[in-house]
């Protein structure tokens, strides 16, 4: 562009687009199309649902507004490294910036005939887009990781770059090696110091601009060592086809974390290689020669971006068309149906009171007791890890013949004095209200199911209150039950179950095995229980580990919501199991039945 001001005094918007249009969107088609194709045979509806929109948004170069209003925050953020288009966010901030960048230049043109004075002008508005992402990194981090308005400062830095060339900018050759050095330096210093828990793209992401301009400048005049070094045939080949390897590299490691496939070093050496496999077949037979062809202007509209635009607007609309009318086409929705249920959440059932905020109404609704046309004589309590024991809970009700009440508040340990600052302050409000009113509604029952997420509270203080607690309602109530903490099952999602539909060899069932001991803190709630005739343990140990090995699967059937909860589903399930297989633990509720 600065050649043409150069020559014509003048910007030919129309040919710049042309030349942009070229440039990117051949490859961009050449990986978006089979993403799209390898994602219909792999994903999950919700994931495809997800990449039908990507695809659309990102060929219409706004891929960073999509996952901006759809994603938590970042590209390396929790849930982001499975989404195959997620690298398209920093190429909509590029096309978006240079949709503008024409216009800014014509008006620059026309009203600031001086070179310095458009410098100025550009610096003070990089400067103003710096600041303003700066300010943003804490109080709207989504918003400045992703839009143009806090990313134009990197792609300005490159404006001023052509500026300063094209107002004469030379120095000697001895400046010109130290600049080139300082830029290297600081480019791999970033690479080195600049992690993905650093905010950018704020402050911490300068050295790499100011490196990156260095280094540009310091060939303009002069072919510096490094320059020298950077021009080696390997390195230059690699420059060449690096717009298509960063197309490629994202949906290959995407779908393979999708997949499940752990990214040790032989695997990232083998997406390396392949990569750069992929991004040569690119370069040589889609990109560089679609980008070299010499036809009309009106004809590179048509056919590299139109007819392109109907393509893939067609396939998103057709995909989103189908998994709206549940087609069989895209996925076998009865499986899908059944898995969700398996892994459905105890909070999602109506007749389980669990609350974020304790409602006082739980201690008399019918809808927390079962069966509901029976006075209960057990009230389950506790924090989440009570709740999800419901489902068994309520076939054991069925087989012994009890009633019970649930009332449970989430994050919430069951301890009936003080207050404690280390409780989630997110349920701190609620959570004070349920330890503030739970003791005169307890003992008001035979028999008390207390459950809790243990290892999230163990700390002396709460082992001292605890047991304080359950001598105070071991004097004033016959039966206390104490639940253990379910096995942990970490790295465990409910979603592989969904995925192995497409994908059987996942065997999500052998998959998530926990080889580590059972959560110590269990032994310590055993041990209060120990203390006193009324009060007995319960776990569920027998029915998910062999030995120290434990599993979050039963007969091949998914038993957990997440890594440390049960479904409520689940729980019915491994209650039915004990029953069917006599597990001793049952004794626990005979006796307190009996009593």
């Amino acid at each position: 562009m600065t050649k043409e001001i150069d020559t014509t005094q003048k910007v030919d918007i129309t040919n710049f687009y042309k030349r942009r249009i070229k440039r990117i969107i051949p490859a961009l088609l050449f990986v978006i199309i089979p993403t799209c194709f390898v994602g219909f045979l792999i994903f999950t509806p919700a994931d495809l649902l997800s990449l039908s929109k990507s695809m659309l948004y990102a060929f219409f170069s706004a891929a960073n507004i999509y996952f901006f209003s759809s994603v938590e925050t970042g590209y390396f953020a929790a849930g982001t490294k499975e989404l195959p288009l997620l690298h398209l966010w920093s190429l909509g901030v590029e096309e978006q910036f240079y949709i503008l960048w024409p216009f800014v230049v014509l008006v620059l043109l026309k009203y600031v005939t001086s070179i310095n004075k458009r410098i100025a002008i550009v610096s003070a508005v990089f400067i103003g887009s710096l600041v303003w992402a700066q300010s943003l990194i804490i109080s709207n981090h989504a918003f400045a990781y992703y839009m143009l308005p806090t990313r134009a400062w990197e792609l300005l830095g490159g404006a001023i770059i052509a500026f300063l060339v094209q107002n004469g900018f030379r120095t000697k050759s001895i400046i010109n090696e130290i600049m080139a050095i300082v830029g290297l330096s600081l480019i791999i210093l970033s690479f080195i110091f600049i992690s993905e828990l650093d905010p950018v793209p704020g402050v911490a992401a300068l050295p790499t601009i100011i490196g990156s301009a260095l280094l540009i400048l310091s060939g303009i005049s002069h072919q510096t060592y490094v320059s020298r070094i950077l021009s080696l045939k390997l390195l230059v080949s690699v420059g060449l086809v690096s717009y298509s390897a960063y197309l490629w590299h994202w949906p290959i490691l995407s779908f393979l974390r999708y997949s499940l496939v752990e990214i040790d070093l032989l695997v990232a050496i083998c997406i390396l290689i392949f990569t750069f496999i992929l991004a040569t077949i690119s370069y040589l037979f889609i990109e560089s020669p679609l980008r070299k062809n010499d036809i009309s202007t009106k004809k590179v509209f048509i056919y590299y971006f139109i007819l392109p635009a109907i393509v893939i607007t067609s396939i998103s609309i057709l995909t989103l068309t189908a998994i709206e009318n549940k087609s069989d086409f895209i996925f076998p929705w009865a499986k899908v149906e059944q898995v969700k249920m398996n892994t459905r959440a105890a909070y999602r059932y109506s007749y389980n009171c669990q609350y974020g905020k304790f409602d006082k109404n739980a201690y008399f609704s019918d809808r927390c007791i079962y069966p509901d046309r029976n006075k209960p004589t057990f009230f389950l309590i506790g924090d989440s890890n009570a709740a999800h024991y419901l489902g068994m809970i309520r076939v054991f009700s069925d087989y012994f013949g009890f009633s019970v009440r649930n009332a449970t508040q989430s994050s919430c340990p069951l301890l009936l004095n003080g207050e404690y600052t280390w409780i989630n302050r997110k349920y701190n409000e609620g959570c004070s209200i349920y330890r503030h009113s739970i003791k005169e509604q307890a003992v008001k029952y035979d028999s008390l199911i207390i459950g809790g997420s243990w290892n999230s509270y163990d700390k002396q203080e709460f082992k001292e209150q605890f047991t304080s607690t359950i001598d105070d309602l071991a004097g004033k109530v016959t039966n206390i039950i104490l639940l253990g903490k379910v096995p942990l099952m970490p790295g465990y999602s409910k979603d592989c179950a969904l995925r192995e539909i497409k994908m059987p060899w996942l065997n999500c069932a052998n998959r998530f095995k926990n080889t580590k001991n059972e959560v110590s803190i269990n032994l310590f709630i055993e041990n209060v229980a120990k203390k006193y005739t009324n009060v007995s343990y319960f776990d569920i140990r027998n029915q998910l580990c062999n030995g120290n090995e434990c599993s979050p699967y039963l007969s091949n059937k998914p038993l957990y919501f997440d890594d440390g909860h049960l479904s409520m589903v689940g729980s019915k399930i491994i209650g039915e199991y004990m029953l069917k297989n006599n597990d001793p633990m049952l004794k626990v509720f005979e006796s307190a039945v009996s009593r």
